[in-house]
């Protein structure tokens, strides 16, 4: 492992190179004043939300977040540096100097992520996690944005698949191990098997980068996957197309702790209610131009407090 400052990070990796840096990468975003706040290592006896975290970490001055970098614009490696970037890297950026302590960012593939925190490796994980039932029974979300989802398929989209969902009616579809989209590809089937089509032939991968390598190499023509991350690959001259469905619902992203760390939750929303008050907050989603991903009101578990209506199973949808 090795350790980096990441405060001025930019730049782009390709999917595949970001998988195979994903476990060698531990960076820090190291604050320095670039904002105006407070330096991590200045006096925080003041600080309401320095005394709300772990005594580990207000005796270390770290707080350790875990992320899988292979999945941009979320996460990922700057091919330039070698150092993580993405619009989480930026948000955790722009929280870090209301906290005062150093946010710290260790590399682990995606399905790791919270049993890291679990485990106590992590303080915490963020790498565009959907806030859902089943994980909000072991961790707890302080959810930061809005996830937007929809399909992939290459450009030349051999099996002809469109917004209507039961054009996924036995195709081939990949899907990332331990994401939401393992379950909406269950929906799908059940949308196809409900109106008498065959369901989804659905492969799970490891990674991001092995799903695009799948649907690049023809193994799998779809994939479910977030709308942000489509349009940046679409960006990077990728030869695919993306669109959102209505069998898809919307979702909230957070960074997961602790089932019963309340008081590092209840930190975390602070730090991002004072960089959405200070606009910083918006400033780093305007940067990737995803500002519709924007949750100005940040919350604890909102998944299950405030939650987003999921679609229920339309066979057409009134598509053709």
């Amino acid at each position: 492992m090795f350790e980096r400052s990441l405060r001025k990070t930019r730049g782009w990796l390709s999917i595949v190179g970001a998988a195979a840096a994903v476990a060698l990468i531990v960076t820090g975003c190291g604050s320095t004043g670039d904002n105006g706040a407070q330096s991590p290592k200045a006096d925080q006896s003041d600080n309401e939300l320095f005394q709300l975290l772990p005594e580990e970490v207000q005796k270390s001055g770290v707080l350790i977040i875990g992320t899988d970098p292979g999945y941009p614009p979320c996460d990922f490696v700057d091919n330039s540096t070698g150092e993580i970037a993405g619009y989480n890297h930026d948000i955790l950026e722009v929280m870090e100097p209301h906290l005062g302590v150093e946010i710290r960012q260790e590399a682990l593939q995606f399905d790791g992520l919270i049993p890291g925190v679990q485990s106590g490796r992590f303080h915490g994980a963020m790498e565009c996690i959907s806030d859902n039932e089943e994980r909000r029974k072991v961790v707890t979300f302080v959810d930061n944005a809005f996830g937007a989802n929809g399909l992939m398929v290459m450009k030349a989209n051999p099996a002809g698949v469109t917004e209507n969902p039961l054009s996924m009616c036995g195709v081939k579809a990949g899907v990332q191990t331990a994401t939401n989209f393992v379950q909406n590809a269950e929906v799908f089937s059940q949308n196809c098997e409900a109106n008498g089509l065959p369901p989804l032939t659905v492969t799970e991968f490891p990674s991001a980068a092995d799903v695009s390598t799948a649907l690049e190499a023809g193994q799998i023509n779809a994939t479910f996957t977030s709308l942000a991350t489509a349009r940046w690959q679409e960006s990077q001259g990728r030869e695919v197309q993306s669109f959102a469905s209505p069998l898809i619902p919307s979702d909230y992203h957070g960074i997961v702790v602790g089932k019963d760390e309340t008081d590092l939750a209840k930190a975390l929303t602070g730090a991002l209610e004072a960089a959405i008050a200070d606009g910083t907050y918006q400033e780093a989603l305007k940067k990737w131009n995803l500002e519709e991903l924007a949750l100005l009101e940040p919350g604890i578990n909102l998944g299950e407090t405030r939650p987003l209506e999921d679609p229920e199973l339309c066979g057409a949808c009134g598509l053709e």
